[in-house]
C-alpha cells in the first residue's frame, strides 16, 4: 500500500511539473536570477577587430551616412608618439605581455650591430614578420606576402587585397569555436595610403555589412537554440555575439610633399649612411612613407642635429633626450619636459614649440601646477587631449624617452601634409594619406563596441581594460 501511494505521488508530480515549473521559475530568489543573468552574459563570443589606420574622424563619418549602428557610440583612441603600427599595437596588447618594440617600423637600425635591418625581404618571411611580434597575439593575421600583394598595381590589387580579408576573416570566425576572436587587417592602412579615404570607405561598408551578416545568422542559430531548448530549462542556448573594433591610429588624407632632410644634412657636412662610422654619420631609415623621422649619430649630435632638421621645411619640431629630459626644438622656439613620478613639466625657453602655452594657463589658473611647474599626468591629459597636439607632453616625452629597444637620438615630427621615407615607394602610388606625426587625425584611432559605452578619450595603454579586458587565446610570453 504504502509503495502504491509513493508511486501514485511521483506519477501526478511528473504530469503536473511542465505546468508548475514556469511557477518554479518565477519564484527564483533574486541570487538564482542574478546566476543566470551571468551565465547568459558569459556565454557571448566576443569578436576584436583591429583595422589598421582607420581615423576617429573616418568612423564618424560612416555612422553619420548610417554605418555600424549596431554599436555604441565610438571613443578616441590617442596613438602613442610615433604614431605608428608597431609602437601602438604593443601598448594595446601590453596585458598580454606583447614582445617589446624593437624598431619604429619592420625596417629599423639595430644600434647594438650598427646596421639596418628588417628590409623587404625579410618582411616577406612570414617567420620574421609575425613571430616574436605582436602579430602573433592574433587570431586571424594575413601573412606578409598576403599583405604585400596589395602594392603589385595599387589602388586596385590594394583593394582586392582588403576584401579578400573580408572573406578570409568571415571564414575563420564562423570556423572558430573559443568565446574570442582577435583578428587583424592591415589593408585598411594601405588603402588609405594609395587610395584615399574613399576606398577605405567602401571598404568600411562591406566589412559593416560582413558583421552585419555574422550577428544575424548568431542570432538565427541562438533562436532555433532556444526553441529547441523550450520547457528543458537548459539556462543558456547558443552564443551571442559582442564585436569590438579598433585602430592603431588615424591617416590624415590631403596632399602630401616630401620633407628634404636629406640635402639639409648634407649642407651641414653631414653623411648619410647606413651605419655610424664617425661623427658624421648620420642613419635615417626609411621604410614606410610617413609623417615622421627617426635619425641615428653619435650622442654628442643630437642638440645639432636637432636645430638643423627643425629649420627644414615641412619639420614640426625635433626632439631628443638627455639626462632624463626631453629637449623640443622648432624653428624659433626650444622648450624641455621633464618627469617626476607622475607628474610633468613643460617649459618653453623660447617660443612655444608644442603650442602648450594656453592650456598651461589655465592650469595654472585652477591651481593645478605645482611649485616646480609640473603638473598630474591626469590634469595634462584632460587639458589637452583635443588639443591640435592630443595628450603631447606625455606622448612626446615617451616617445623620445622609451618605447623601442633601437632608440633613436633624434625624433622628427612634420607638419601636416608632409612626409618621408622610401623612394622606391614613390614609384608606385601618389600618397593620399598618411601617419607617424602627433597632430590629431594622424593620433585619433577608435574604438567602440556593440554593448559597451566608452569614454570620449582613450590611451593606447587603456584600451583593453575599457573595453572588458578579454583573455586572448594566444600570450607570446607563455611560448
Amino acid at each position: 500500500m504504502l509503495m502504491r501511494t509513493a508511486c501514485t505521488w511521483w506519477l501526478l508530480l511528473f504530469a503536473w511539473w511542465p505546468a508548475c515549473a514556469p511557477l518554479v521559475r518565477a519564484t527564483e530568489r533574486p541570487t538564482d536570477l542574478a546566476t543566470r543573468r551571468q551565465e547568459i552574459n558569459a556565454h557571448r563570443r566576443h569578436i576584436i577587430i583591429c583595422l589598421d589606420g582607420v581615423g576617429f574622424s573616418t568612423m564618424e563619418k560612416m555612422r553619420a551616412e548610417g554605418r555600424f549602428k549596431m554599436f555604441r557610440e565610438p571613443a578616441r583612441m590617442i596613438s602613442p608618439f610615433p604614431t605608428l603600427t608597431n609602437l601602438a599595437m604593443t601598448d594595446i596588447l601590453e596585458p598580454f605581455n606583447a614582445p617589446p618594440v624593437v624598431g619604429y617600423e619592420d625596417s629599423f637600425f639595430d644600434v647594438e650591430k650598427n646596421r639596418l635591418r628588417g628590409g623587404i625581404f625579410d618582411r616577406l618571411r612570414g617567420g620574421r614578420f609575425v613571430r616574436g611580434t605582436f602579430r602573433e597575439l592574433f587570431d586571424y593575421h594575413p601573412s606578409a606576402l598576403k599583405s604585400g600583394l596589395g602594392y603589385a598595381a595599387p589602388p586596385l590589387s590594394t583593394y582586392l587585397e582588403a576584401l579578400s580579408d573580408l572573406v578570409r576573416l568571415k571564414q575563420k570566425v564562423r570556423a572558430g569555436k573559443g568565446d574570442l576572436f582577435l583578428a587583424y587587417t592591415g589593408a585598411t592602412d594601405s588603402l588609405a595610403h594609395v587610395g584615399g579615404e574613399r576606398l577605405v570607405r567602401t571598404f568600411l561598408g562591406k566589412l559593416d555589412e560582413t558583421l552585419e551578416d555574422l550577428m544575424s545568422e548568431s542570432e538565427q542559430r541562438r533562436g532555433a537554440s532556444e526553441s529547441e531548448q523550450a520547457g528543458r530549462n537548459a539556462g543558456v542556448g547558443a552564443q551571442q555575439i559582442t564585436v569590438t573594433l579598433f585602430s592603431d591610429h588615424g591617416n590624415h588624407y590631403r596632399k602630401y610633399r616630401r620633407v628634404p632632410l636629406k640635402s639639409a644634412l648634407r649642407r651641414a657636412g653631414f653623411k648619410l649612411e647606413g651605419r655610424v662610422r664617425d661623427w658624421r654619420s648620420v642613419v635615417l631609415p626609411q621604410f614606410g612613407l610617413i609623417g615622421c623621422a627617426v635619425l641615428y649619430s653619435a650622442e654628442a649630435n643630437e642638440a645639432r642635429l636637432a636645430e638643423i632638421v627643425a629649420a627644414v621645411e615641412g619639420v614640426d619640431f625635433a626632439a631628443y633626450e638627455k639626462d632624463q629630459t626631453v629637449f623640443v626644438t622648432s624653428r624659433g622656439g626650444a622648450a624641455r619636459i621633464t618627469r617626476r613620478g607622475g607628474r610633468y613639466a613643460y617649459f618653453a625657453e623660447r617660443g612655444d614649440p608644442l603650442g602648450l602655452a594656453s592650456a598651461l594657463q589655465h592650469l595654472r589658473e585652477r591651481g593645478r601646477v605645482d611649485g616646480e611647474g609640473s603638473v598630474t599626468d591626469a590634469d595634462w591629459f584632460e587639458a589637452t587631449r583635443d588639443g591640435e597636439r592630443p595628450d603631447a607632453v606625455r606622448r612626446v616625452f615617451e616617445g623620445v624617452s622609451g618605447r623601442v629597444n633601437n632608440r633613436a637620438n633624434v625624433i622628427v615630427n612634420f607638419v601636416d601634409g608632409y612626409y618621408s621615407g622610401s623612394a622606391a615607394l614613390d614609384v608606385f602610388t601618389i600618397l593620399q594619406a598618411t601617419h607617424g606625426n602627433l597632430g590629431r587625425e594622424q593620433s585619433f584611432g577608435f574604438v567602440m563596441s556593440t554593448n559597451r559605452s566608452l569614454p570620449s578619450h582613450v590611451r593606447a595603454t587603456d584600451t583593453w581594460r575599457m573595453i572588458g579586458a578579454p583573455t586572448l587565446n594566444k600570450d607570446t610570453h607563455r611560448k
